[in-house]
């Protein structure tokens, strides 16, 4: 990203219908519009290679403990081996259009492309490098959209593509009630600190990662109502780009932001170990550039699997707002 940042100073966008006419002026500054692009996904535990389904063994059970007496022990207890499944979706990502369609506005100084598909190197950019760098980071900030919200009753169509963490989280995490009815500037703490504490804590009695996931606006709720009760020992407000990330006054227990929860009043305990990501192979998440000669098109797309799932749902927990 860092090549590409420096080569866009200005916005481009397919639809060149309403630009101006070439000039014969320089490169144009390009600023890209602006994609959120974390690395949330990167939290979680990684399957590559899944073409469909893959099962995630669970092993489950319990023996008593007893006094042996004589000769004569009684076993008893159970192990089970159970699985949950990681399923995959093929998805696509693609756009086309007409070589000839860029010329004749300032984007032809950004098209090596001739009609003839000649290149002799004359012009200063290559018009696929930029629209690919762009594209990729659009479909990481999809790709983490409908990891997150994905809701196969949804209305939107990107978004119905499979079930994604929120709702997985809803339907099978262990709630933590309210009666409270919204996150507010004066109550987000003591949720946030509920969040942190009302948990199975064998989960850091085994040395695993426990962190409470919200969005920006409730981060920012949470860190206000702490700072207004202890003015003497306030947290301070992170800076900066991307997902914030602090600890909790009291708990020992990261708060981090998402971006796909902003403004949604919803808090969820995560075991980041136990989320899993499936791909195929996460080098598909790339795009490739495809010129037809023919009818003198390019063509930028992207094929790839994706799904998620989560482990051992007992260990997770979720805000349950009156």
């Amino acid at each position: 990203m860092g090549q590409f940042k420096n080569t866009l100073k200005d916005k481009f966008g397919f639809d060149v219908s309403t630009l101006d006419a070439y000039k014969g002026n320089s490169l144009p500054n390009i600023i890209a519009d602006l994609i959120q692009e974390s690395s949330y996904l990167s939290r979680f535990s990684m399957e590559e290679g899944i073409k469909g389904t893959r099962t995630i063994a669970l092993l489950n059970g319990d023996v008593a403990l007893q006094a042996k007496v004589a000769c004569t022990p009684n076993p008893d207890g159970s192990v089970s081996i159970t699985g949950k499944d990681l399923i995959v979706k093929p998805l696509y990502m693609g756009i086309e259009f007409c070589n000839e369609t860029l010329n004749g506005k300032f984007t032809e100084i950004l098209n090596r492309i001739g009609m003839k598909r000649q290149d002799d190197g004359s012009l200063p950019a290559d018009l696929d490098v930029i629209i690919n760098a762009y594209l990729g980071s659009l479909l990481k900030k999809k790709a983490q959209r409908v990891y997150v919200l994905g809701d196969t009753g949804s209305g939107d169509a990107e978004l119905a593509l499979f079930d994604g963490l929120v709702k997985i989280l809803e339907a099978e995490a262990t709630a933590v009630t309210s009666t409270e009815t919204a996150i507010t500037a004066s109550n987000a703490y003591d949720l946030a600190y509920r969040m942190a504490t009302e948990f199975d804590s064998v989960i850091l009695d085994n040395g695993e990662t426990f962190e409470v996931h919200t969005g920006r606006a409730e981060a920012m709720k949470v860190l206000k109502a702490w700072n207004a009760s202890n003015p003497y020992n306030t947290v301070a407000i992170p800076t900066g780009g991307g997902t914030i990330e602090f600890e909790i006054p009291l708990t020992g227990i990261k708060l981090v932001t998402v971006a796909e929860l902003n403004g949604l009043d919803k808090m969820f305990g995560i075991v980041p170990k136990y989320c899993y990501v499936g791909t195929d192979s996460a080098d598909d998440m790339t795009f490739d550039v495809k010129y037809d000669d023919y009818n003198e098109k390019l063509k930028s797309e992207s094929s790839f699997r994706l799904g998620g799932n989560i482990i051992l749902e007992q260990y997770f927990t979720k805000l349950v707002l009156a």
